[in-house]
């Protein structure tokens, strides 16, 4: 991958997060740059959301680039972040633990305890049971109870907006049991299609991806094996009945794109470079989305030096995620008038 004209040493790369204002997110002030800016969704009801993906909570394990060792304390400062800010809600797009062992939803479901306010989350690949494991994990069911309000799919109101959670993790049929892959099944994809039309204000949320980033060149190269198997049959779905904003989390990597019309926000990695989480703002006007940071100057480095020898798959997710934030914002649709 480039280096970006960093010589010898990996980790002065790290300049572009001063290009775009990243500070610790104790700051309550300043909510973060800005990450996109839609038309759509609207609500008459201004609605605060913190968007949080791929905590990969860990009891035990140590560094890697997923810097498990820090997963606790990423999650605890969003947390107090949500708190202070005094969000309607937090919306967790999935691998909220690595693996999914029964300890680390434990120790989970205890920094959880510390949040004052609503919050629902969907499943990733990491949160369910898979044949490959040595540990044994919970049930989608167990999920369900703790996490997803008693059921998946789910429909929430908050506030003036209307999420709309789906389990891409797991099949009824067991059929992603031996991979990481997604796949929206057909049940789910009927409950949509029944409840979409009578729903004013939908966002999607699921762990896995739309097809709209697979095409770009060096960026999902190590992504075949984790795609939503029937993405299109989703798109297409969702498109007949216009939702507005579909968001993910899975790839690490902070994006927007678009595929068949429908708009995609993936959420950057809380666990990994850049470890931070997006605060929806959803007003009259449309939606801002910011970019909060979680972690002051030192750990957003130490988490690059991570990606940067860890792997060719992390050193790539963490100079495109670079390449996104200084560039931010990644969509701009309201008109330069409206602030």
């Amino acid at each position: 991958m480039p280096e970006h004209g960093m010589g010898t040493d990996p980790t002065s790369g790290v300049r572009h997060q001063s290009d775009i204002a990243i500070e610790s997110s104790t700051e309550h002030t300043d909510a973060g740059p800005v990450f996109a800016r839609f038309t759509r969704p609207r609500s008459d009801v201004p609605t605060t959301l913190a968007v949080v993906s791929d905590m990969h909570v860990s009891t035990e394990k140590q560094g890697t680039w997923k810097v498990f060792h820090r997963t606790q304390s990423r999650l605890r400062t969003v947390l107090a972040d949500a708190n202070a800010r005094d969000v309607d809600a937090v919306v967790f797009a999935g691998d909220l633990t690595e693996d999914g062992a029964t300890q680390d939803f434990e120790t989970l479901d205890s920094i959880l305890s510390t949040l004052e306010v609503p919050f629902f989350a969907v499943p990733g690949n990491h949160d369910v049971p898979k044949s490959f494991d040595a540990h044994e994990t919970p049930a989608l069911s167990s999920f369900e109870s703790d996490f997803a309000h008693g059921g998946l799919p789910f429909h929430e109101r908050i506030g003036g907006v209307d999420i709309l959670g789906l389990n891409s993790a797991e099949t009824p049929d067991g059929s992603l049991a031996d991979s990481h892959d997604g796949e929206i099944s057909a049940d789910q994809l009927a409950w949509l299609d029944d409840n979409v039309p009578n729903i004013d204000t939908p966002i999607v949320v699921m762990h896995h991806n739309l097809s709209g980033l697979s095409c770009e060149e060096g960026v999902h190269s190590w992504r075949s094996s984790f795609p939503t198997r029937n993405a299109d049959e989703l798109v297409d779905l969702l498109a007949r009945h216009d939702v507005p904003l579909h968001v993910s989390g899975h790839l690490h990597v902070p994006s927007v794109t678009e595929t068949n019309g429908i708009r995609e926000i993936v959420v950057p990695s809380l666990c990994s470079f850049p470890q931070a989480y997006l605060l929806f703002e959803i007003g009259p006007a449309g939606t801002t989305v910011r970019f909060v940071p979680t972690a002051d100057p030192e750990e957003t480095k130490e988490a690059y030096v991570h990606a940067k020898r860890g792997s060719a798959r992390s050193d790539a997710v963490a100079e495109m995620t670079l390449d996104r934030l200084s560039a931010l914002p990644l969509a701009d649709e309201w008109p330069s008038t409206v602030n």
